[in-house]
């Protein structure tokens, strides 16, 4: 069949519509390959460690046993979590924003005390990322893994929901609907995914996935009433926004491989894919 000229110009006009005011194009894709959600560093840990948490009138404090050693932190709550260069201890009040402080002891595996950090909030262990602990309340703390001196970042707007380290980029999101960029710690650009409901949300998640060249951010917004806003949005490594969807399902977490785009399903834990097409 003979395409005519004018037809071959409507579909360059479109591809030029399409590329420089879109900017890019999202298309479902089958899902062939499926990969990994959870990037976890986490190790077995060699000894068995018992957590042993206590309250008093006056003090908690936990005691972490390892083989034949006790060591003591003081707070309500108690953690242990092995990586590949030791293991770290943690005590303090998850969640509580009054409480006095989080204590962290991190021992090599000799059982051996490499360093010990005090910080006086309410923080807690959220991940563990090329070399550094992540922790959480509504700023992020980034911890150096080799000798516990830390940056932290406070967004100031909603509690902190998601971190992702790549390279010397941190990509923060948090549940007033923002994404932040870091460069080096510091706040280089902040954009907004999407606006939660007004009033009280029953559900304020935000979570991103980075790649070599694209970064998405996926959201749900839900109120009361059961009203669902909910969606995901491409951006480049530098957060110039490509392109949005709304989606049919809850989105849950999001990967980004190449140029595909993988979302799991917030309640069947199934897996959608997405192409992006893009100059940018």
């Amino acid at each position: 069949m003979k395409i005519s000229r004018g037809t071959v110009n409507v579909i360059i006009i479109l591809v030029i519509i399409v590329f420089f005011f879109m900017r890019a194009v999202i298309i479902e894709t089958r899902t062939d390959i499926v990969p990994v959600f959870e990037k976890s560093s986490f190790l077995e840990c060699p000894f068995k460690i018992s957590v042993k948490e206590y309250s008093g009138v006056y003090e908690n404090y936990v005691n972490f046993t390892i083989k034949d050693k006790t060591y003591t932190l003081y707070g309500f709550f108690g953690k242990y979590i092995c990586i590949p260069e030791g293991i770290l201890l943690i005590a303090g009040y998850p969640g509580d924003p009054y409480a006095s402080g989080t204590e962290l002891l991190f021992l090599n595996y000799s059982l051996n005390k490499r360093w010990e950090l005090y910080i006086a909030k309410a923080v807690w262990f959220n991940s563990y990322q090329d070399d550094k602990i992540i922790l959480l309340n509504s700023c992020v703390y980034l911890v150096n893994v080799m000798d516990g001196s830390f940056k932290f970042f406070c967004p100031g707007k909603g509690i902190v929901t998601d971190v992702e380290e790549y390279d010397h980029f941190t990509y923060v999101t948090t549940t007033e609907g923002y994404l932040y960029l870091l460069e080096n710690y510091k706040l280089k650009k902040r954009v907004r995914v999407a606006k939660p409901w007004k009033g009280e949300n029953l559900r304020m998640l935000v979570r991103i996935g980075v790649g070599e060249k694209y970064v998405v951010a996926v959201y749900s917004f839900v109120r009361p009433q059961g009203d669902e806003k909910r969606g995901f949005c491409v951006y480049t490594r530098s957060l110039i926004k490509l392109a949005c969807k709304r989606l049919d399902y809850t989105p849950k977490d999001a990967v980004v491989t190449n140029n595909t785009i993988y979302i799991k399903e917030f309640y069947t834990k199934h897996i959608k894919a997405y192409k992006i097409y893009s100059l940018l």
